[in-house]
């Protein structure tokens, strides 16, 4: 139990800092007047088949951005075009889910977007439970409403919100906020198909969130393999990357290039063995075979055959390395030692 309860919290932390990371960059876009992502108005969704138009349209335009508060504001700004809804926002789970914080709100009737608000579970217990279910909060009168009484003074009758529609976005199987469709003036029942679209909103919301989770993933990746490449290419030892079932290398750094006077192309495929004295070709061998059964090996010391035959006597230290689907490979590093120069002269 204290293992699950600790790889949960810990799901949680790290969702609480990509959301302050969305709001931070958020809060650099100015609250104003932005007309960028306005588009001719939505035919007001009153059928599946006007539904089924909505999708249509929004497939036809598209989400893009480099930017995920960029995409975000895109989808707050279509969704209450389409519904014909004055206030939309998004909200991220934030300080182990006691905290709702802003993304975006986007007014329609001003097109606004601005961002910042906070809502504490302390203050809102109620909403904070109800939301903690995962399902969807839809209030056709928001002031008498169980789950949003709590708004009445602070919120709703300030800007005269009469009905709303809380959707949870789910990412990773994690609740991590809602989307807030806001009707202003006299409240009516939600429609079904209203519902669903505001559903599918959400949905697009949490594959955002997974794609821009996804592309960072990726820019990590590429930031750890260039480092690797040039620790790798900048070693000052030789070092060779071989398969740990058959010895044949994969990888050479340039310094192995210069130690055996071979090209990298010249080296693919070599084994290891070919690579070195034939008397230590053996003891070679079987230091791949105890760093394949699981033992540490010690460092060897043996001679290397260059290009034109000439023996360079080096200390060689080999790594077992993992990899994905049961895959190994070990990592040879050669030192080259200073020749034995032998008996010093005698006294004179």
């Amino acid at each position: 139990m204290r293992a699950a309860v600790t790889y949960s919290t810990a799901r949680v932390a790290a969702w609480d800092v990509r959301w302050r990371h969305f709001s931070s960059r958020a809060r650099q876009v100015r609250t104003a007047t932005d007309s960028t992502f306005m588009q001719p108005p939505f035919r007001p969704l009153a059928s599946s088949l006007d539904l089924q138009g909505a999708f249509a349209q929004l497939a036809r335009r598209g989400f893009h951005g480099d930017r995920l508060d960029e995409v975000l504001r895109q989808l707050t700004a279509t969704t209450a075009q389409t519904l014909n809804i004055e206030r939309v926002s998004l909200w991220g789970l934030c300080d182990q889910r006691q905290q709702l914080e802003c993304i975006d709100l986007y007014e329609l009737s001003h097109d606004r977007h601005s961002n910042g608000f906070t809502l504490h579970a302390r203050r809102y217990p109620e909403y904070f439970r109800a939301l903690s279910l995962g399902e969807p909060i839809i209030a056709d009168d928001a002031l008498k409403h169980p789950s949003t009484q709590e708004f009445l003074r602070d919120h709703l009758l300030m800007h005269g919100i009469s009905a709303l529609i809380n959707s949870p976005i789910h990412a990773d199987g994690e609740l991590q906020g809602v989307l807030s469709i806001e009707r202003v003036g006299q409240h009516s029942a939600w429609t079904s198909v209203q519902r669903l679209f505001v559903h599918a909103i959400a949905s697009l919301v949490s594959l955002a969130l997974l794609q821009h989770e996804l592309l960072s993933r990726e820019e990590e990746l590429r930031d750890a393999l260039n480092l690797r490449q040039a620790l790798f290419n900048g070693a000052r030892d030789a070092i060779l990357i071989a398969d740990a079932r058959t010895g044949a290398i994969i990888d050479a750094n340039p310094q192995a290039e210069k130690l055996f006077g071979r090209g990298w192309q010249d080296l693919l495929g070599a084994l290891h063995g070919e690579l070195c004295r034939r008397d230590d070709a053996v003891e070679l061998r079987d230091l791949c075979r105890q760093l394949g059964s699981g033992g540490e090996a010690e460092v060897l010391r043996s001679a290397v055959v260059a290009a034109d035959g000439k023996l360079i006597p080096v200390e060689i230290s080999s790594q077992l390395v993992q990899l994905g689907q049961g895959r190994e490979i070990v990592q040879g590093m050669f030192r080259p030692l200073d020749p034995d120069p032998g008996p010093g002269p005698g006294p004179a």
